[in-house]
């Protein structure tokens, strides 16, 4: 799992966001890295409405998560700082905002719920953080039923989808 901080997927908000990478970068970049390793996720920041964002450059930010393969979205809606450049930028309605911001949440949502459905099955390697939830080397959430020792890596069937975490199993090796 690698966390990308894209900021959004059109190149015009890119440049006024003074980003150093294009939305063709970004798309690149993950194709690559699937190429070294193909169980690759993806995370990135996101930021929905800011300044001078029209519908299809929107549009182009939300494309991009299903062009990256992004699994794992972290949505911000555009919030003004005084005295910042975008400040005195025209701004986008606040409503607006926040239904733009939704779209991204829901097109993440729909990529997570993918991701751990094709997960059902295989076996994993988890990091437990607490007794009963550990990560896969995907970011992915595991419960357990029984607990686990916190801070072992724990190799792990999984064996459901339950509340947006996959269900797993440890295994002995």
């Amino acid at each position: 799992h690698l966390h990308l901080s894209l900021q959004h997927g059109d190149d015009m908000i890119l440049k006024r966001m003074k980003r150093r990478h294009l939305r063709d970068d970004a798309i690149r970049f993950t194709q690559e890295a699937r190429q070294l390793r193909p169980d690759m996720t993806f995370g990135a920041d996101i930021i929905a409405g800011f300044p001078t964002e029209t519908d299809a450059m929107f549009d182009n930010a939300l494309a991009l998560v299903d062009e990256c393969a992004l699994t794992w979205l972290h949505v911000f809606p555009y919030s003004q700082r005084p005295g910042t450049p975008a400040a005195r930028m025209p701004q986008v309605d606040g409503t607006l905002i926040k239904e733009r911001a939704a779209r991204l949440r829901l097109a993440g949502a729909r990529r997570v719920a993918e991701h751990l459905v094709a997960q059902v099955g295989k076996q994993h390697n988890v990091l437990m953080e607490s007794p009963h939830m550990g990560r896969t080397e995907q970011f992915a959430e595991v419960t357990f039923k029984a607990p686990q020792t916190e801070g072992q890596v724990v190799s792990t069937q999984t064996t459901d989808v339950m509340g947006g975490q996959l269900v797993g199993q440890a295994v002995s090796g």
